[in-house]
């Protein structure tokens, strides 16, 4: 029987990893397990054991010869490992073997379990000269990375021959897979401020890379060498803000050092560098294949006049989630292909019809009932919970008039989930040659964390803490909807270092269901509960603040003093819990009300005449339109905007401000100090 509540391991706040192979593995919180995940994608294996990789040349007779016209390709990628139980354990023991060498020293006999990840990106990197990916799977979200993830790409006659060619000869494919995702990792509350010099960049950047047309050109891994050298050589500066770190914790600065370094880099990478897959073209037979013989990146600057220093802050509190990525050139994911893997369509009125079904956790099979209205007998293809692809030759005369039918039952694991079923019809030239089926997208999915607060307010994360030693806490959820036969229910026990992740079935027709949660249990020896709470379907975590006297459930309905000094605290973690107004009582989602541009402001400093200076802490984009969150020094203040792209230039950036309001207390001028 499959759960839909599960507790999370996230890397202990020691950092300490290994590289071993293709793998990278961390300490968790548990001392006995270790996390683990891969550096590269590979492709994924089927059943029987064959890669999920198809590549189509079409051909077109011509008087006596043939014309390569295009092509296509699908395949799928995974970063979970591909071992079965014998060559799992054998895996094991040489990541124990290679653990004690490296240091630094593992536990006795660990435990080794997936790292967990979560807003998963894949995408294509390829020429347009050479074919175009399928915008329903480039550059999406794929949710859970581990899974297997298809792609399917459109190639031109150039492609066509390339990919081919890369496959029967071992040739370079000039093109790669790109995936970023975020693991969750515990951290002691720091923050730093990160600046990288233009000039020791440029250096390091121009020793390590390739030029072409007068650009640096370089793969991931060439970028992420110089990368390493330079925070070797102590050339980013990183200078910690806010009160330091506590003394039992100074043994791992160096860590957070690195880590803060390697988030400015994920940060930054796109505003330096971008995907230049190249491809030799003049000629499309020989053994081209790019500058570096697969995926490369160009510089965005010429000159060292060009760059400017870059400089970032970056701030953790307990429990939060980092951004890595991984990537691998086509080269390398085709080392192990033949031409068995090769079609070729001697017809310009064949061509190709694929069935996609996304892998999920919680997915146990899908059955597909497919029908062509000519060219192509019914298929009934079934998949399993790591989804896959099915592909078909249709023929006909007029191709994009050929019409597919399909009827999808897709069976999740957990037995009180209802069967889903889904069907569609379209013609070949509306796209419905392509059927992709998205489980996740049936899914809500949210994250419950635990803080527990002494008697003082503070929040405790030492596992050492006799208040924590003697804390037991229990976490409830429900879900109910008219698409259910019965509400699903379901309890866990919390803790501040286990986060439970929460998922639900949603109606696929969009129908309103209601998800809540609530929590029980003992902290510091003393019997407390919460009733039960709603969660908006729009919120990626949800909160329990405990302490020995109260408990309290933090969702967007949650309603909290202002003077509360944990307020901020939730905020940082992503938490939006309304603000109760002293002077009326009243809750609100944002501070007291602003005065309008008529009443003027008697607060201070932070307001003149219709008027708000302070520092933009955030952006926030709703319904009603977006806003800017300002700390003015007395408080946050919500600043609604008529624009969007007003507000896309505060993203992820604190400006501080000066912001003239109109009569309806909108932004009238915003002016930007420097």
């Amino acid at each position: 029987m499959g759960t839909f509540l599960q507790q999370e391991l996230g890397v202990a706040m020691s950092g300490v990893k290994w590289d071993i192979g293709n793998y990278k593995l961390w300490q968790s919180t548990e001392p006995d397990i270790i996390l683990f995940t891969a550096k590269q994608p590979q492709l994924a294996k089927g059943q029987n054991g064959r890669y999920q990789m198809a590549v189509s040349q079409f051909r077109q007779q011509e008087d006596d010869t043939y014309k390569i016209t295009g092509g296509s390709a699908v395949f799928t990628i995974t970063s979970a490992l591909q071992h079965d139980a014998q060559g799992f354990e054998a895996l094991k023991e040489q990541w124990r073997a290679e653990m004690a060498g490296i240091g630094p020293r593992p536990p006795s006999n660990p435990r080794f379990i997936p790292l967990n990840t979560q807003k998963g990106t894949a995408q294509v990197l390829i020429n347009p000269m050479s074919g175009t990916p399928d915008q329903a799977h480039n550059d999406v979200n794929i949710g859970t990375p581990g899974g297997p993830n298809s792609f399917l790409v459109e190639l031109t006659s150039l492609g066509a021959q390339e990919w081919v060619q890369g496959i029967r000869e071992q040739t370079a494919v000039p093109a790669g897979v790109k995936m970023m995702y975020e693991y969750l990792r515990l951290l002691p509350t720091v923050g730093a401020e990160v600046k990288v010099h233009a000039e020791r960049m440029w250096t390091h950047f121009s020793a390590s890379l390739g030029t072409r047309g007068g650009f640096l050109f370089g793969s991931s891994a060439q970028i992420d060498a110089a990368w390493e050298q330079m925070k070797r050589e102590g050339d980013i500066e990183v200078r910690f803000i806010g009160t330091g770190l506590a003394p039992e914790l100074e043994e791992i600065r160096q860590e957070l050092v690195n880590t803060f370094i390697d988030q400015v880099q994920q940060r930054v990478f796109d505003a330096l560098f971008a995907p230049a897959p190249e491809v030799d073209d003049a000629s499309s037979g020989g053994g081209g294949g790019g500058l570096f013989g697969g995926t490369t990146f160009a510089a965005k600057f010429k000159r060292v006049e060009e760059i400017i220093d870059i400089e970032q802050t970056v701030s953790f509190e307990g429990w939060t989630w980092l951004q890595a990525s991984m990537d691998a050139d086509m080269t390398t994911l085709f080392s192990e292909l033949d031409e068995t893997y090769v079609t070729e369509v001697n017809t310009e009125m064949s061509f190709p019809a694929t069935v996609v079904v996304d892998a999920d956790p919680q997915l146990e099979t899908t059955a597909i009932s497919w029908t062509a209205s000519e060219g192509k007998s019914p298929e009934t293809p079934v998949f399993a919970s790591d989804g896959g692809v099915a592909r078909y030759t249709v023929t006909s005369a007029h191709p994009n008039d050929v019409e597919i039918n399909w009827r999808a039952q897709v069976n999740f694991a957990p037995s009180s989930w209802p069967v889903v079923e889904t069907q569609g019809t379209a013609t070949v030239g509306n796209g419905g040659n392509q059927v992709v089926i998205k489980p996740a997208s049936w899914i809500g999915r949210h994250m419950i964390y635990l803080f527990v607060r002494d008697e003082a307010g503070n929040v405790v994360f030492d596992p050492t803490s006799p208040l924590l030693a003697n804390s037991r806490l229990v976490a409830n959820v429900s879900y109910e909807g008219a698409h259910l036969a019965r509400p699903i229910t379901e309890s866990a026990q919390i803790s501040p270092f286990e986060p439970l992740a929460f998922s639900y079935p949603l109606s696929p027709e969009g129908a309103a269901g209601t998800a809540k949660f609530s929590a029980f249990g003992a902290i510091g020896g003393r019997m407390i509960r919460a009733t039960e709470q709603e969660i908006n379907f729009d919120e990626e975590g949800v909160f329990i603040v405990a302490s020995p006297t109260s408990i309290q459930l933090v969702s967007q309905d949650a309603v909290f003093p202002e003077s509360d000094k944990f307020l901020s605290d939730l905020r940082r973690h992503g938490a939006r819990p309304r603000v109760q107004d002293h002077a009326s009582g009243r809750a609100s989602e944002s501070s007291p009300r602003r005065p309008s541009y008529a009443e003027g402001s008697s607060s201070g400093n932070a307001k003149g005449e219709g008027r708000i200076e302070g520092v933009v802490i955030a952006v926030e984009y709703t319904p009603s339109g977006p806003a800017l969150l300002i700390d003015t020094g007395h408080g946050h203040e919500r600043v609604p905007l008529r624009s969007t792209d007003l507000a896309d230039t505060f993203d992820d950036t604190r400006k501080r401000v000066i912001v003239d309001l109109d009569r309806q207390n909108y932004a009238d001028r915003i002016r930007v100090q420097l």
